[in-house]
């Protein structure tokens, strides 16, 4: 069997990794592609991280991410819209049509063919996951993130009533993404849970449900209208910016922690809500 290697390795998988030292290899899977009668390695390297924690509140930046079922796979305190879930589901309704179709069919050949589309979709989904897992990490490295803040994902799956076993995967498969690329840049990615952060105000921390219809979020109390999904991120972030001020051992007391927004950072206290007004950075 000969292997395809590109030409030119700058910048490919292939250069990044397999040929730099920093990293070995750790498995590797042959899949066989019949249509194109080609045969495809997938390699998975790993690299020793010395990681520190930030040990001040006061040196910690959080990222929140809320994950989504629907429009947006996941949206970040920041205002970056990442990955499209629709697109997502829309590909896997599909996968799962021709599947039932040749599954009705019966013969050998359909079963090969249910096999090998199967395949496909796996890795179709999975490097469509790594790609938005990417932008997510590349988004907390460029705002100067210690953290990134996401939802519990025991917690999520009880907030989902439709295609379950695919969405539970899919989650699963994210966050995984996202902590082994955030060890590269010594980020650390941590869990909060997701009450209320669909329906809180991040401005002013007012909690009626009803301040949230679909993607629009109005508050009832201040009148703050954002992006449903992006209100979400904040509320996320800033539950992780809390958790980690608490856990601090301040001599002096009132020790602060951050976490990025649209427009700036936001300095948590332990009466501060949010703002969309930067105080510092």
């Amino acid at each position: 069997m000969r292997l395809r290697l590109p030409e030119n390795p700058e910048g490919t998988p292939h250069g990044d990794y397999l040929l730099n030292e920093d990293y070995s290899f750790s498995t590797s899977t042959v899949h066989y592609d019949s249509e194109v009668d080609e045969f495809y390695l997938h390699a998975v390297m790993e690299q020793e991280l010395d990681v520190d924690s930030p040990e001040k509140a006061e040196d910690s930046n959080v990222l929140g991410v809320d994950c989504n079922v629907d429009d947006h796979i996941g949206v970040t305190s920041t205002g970056a819209f990442i990955g499209n879930a629709d697109y997502l589901n829309h590909q896997r309704r599909e996968f799962e049509k021709r599947r039932a179709s040749l599954q009705q069919t019966g013969t050998r050949s359909s079963h090969l063919t249910f096999q090998r589309i199967g395949d496909r979709f796996g890795r179709w989904s999975e490097d469509y996951l790594h790609q938005c897992s990417k932008a997510i990490v590349e988004e907390a490295h460029r705002h100067g993130c210690t953290h990134i803040a996401l939802e519990n994902l025991e917690q999520i799956r009880e907030r989902i009533s439709d295609e379950k076993k695919f969405q539970q995967w899919a989650f699963n498969a994210l966050q995984t993404m996202v902590e082994y690329k955030a060890e590269e840049y010594g980020i650390i990615v941590e869990t909060v849970k997701p009450q209320y952060t669909s329906q809180q105000c991040s401005k002013c921390g007012c909690t009626l449900e009803e301040n949230r219809d679909g993607q629009h979020f109005e508050c009832l109390d201040c009148s703050y209208t954002a992006n449903a999904d992006y209100n979400a991120a904040k509320n996320v972030a800033r539950k992780l910016a809390f958790k980690l001020q608490q856990g601090q051992k301040s001599p002096a007391g009132g020790a602060f922690c951050q976490y990025a927004l649209q427009s700036g950072i936001m300095t948590v206290s332990d009466t501060s809500v949010s703002s969309d007004t930067p105080v510092s950075g």
